[in-house]
């Protein structure tokens, strides 16, 4: 029992460090300077996804985009951070394509410190915080489960 709590603490800690620090890029974006950008590949990728509950397709939505910084040239995959996976949705996902079509000019947001770090949608996804509060549950159930194995 003891392992197992330390894997749940080891894993709920260092999953909530990962999008901590994803959170605090995306927020940190909302500042860094932009640049103007060109979509250059606007895509839906399917995957078939097997599980519990059966065989479905999930989608994902595959940006490319490239931007210039101070005369070089640079291109990005990151639409915001945490990068979204695949969605359930495929209306969603056409969704997603429909904002950022090939050929569009767009706003690219650049880590002035590494201009190769970009977005498209600057601050903190409610992604981030949910996934948060998830890795903290994990966390939470670990320790208690450690507590108790020392009582």
């Amino acid at each position: 029992m003891r392992l197992i709590a330390l894997v749940l603490l080891l894993i709920g800690g260092t999953a909530f460090v990962y999008l901590w620090k994803l959170g605090e890029k995306g927020q940190s974006a909302t500042h860094w300077p932009s640049a103007s950008g060109t979509i250059v590949e606007s895509r839906l990728d399917t995957r078939l996804h097997t599980g519990g509950d059966g065989n479905r397709d999930d989608y994902l939505p595959q940006l490319r985009y490239r931007y210039s910084v101070g005369g070089v040239a640079l291109e990005s995959t990151i639409r915001r951070y945490p990068n979204p996976g695949a969605m359930q949705s495929q209306e969603q996902a056409q969704a997603v394509l429909a904002r950022y079509p090939h050929g569009a000019v767009v706003r690219v947001y650049y880590n002035p410190e590494r201009p190769q770090e970009a977005c498209l949608e600057p601050g903190e996804h409610w992604t981030a915080w949910a996934g948060k509060a998830l890795t903290l549950i994990v966390a939470a159930a670990g320790l208690v489960l450690l507590l108790k194995g020392n009582d």
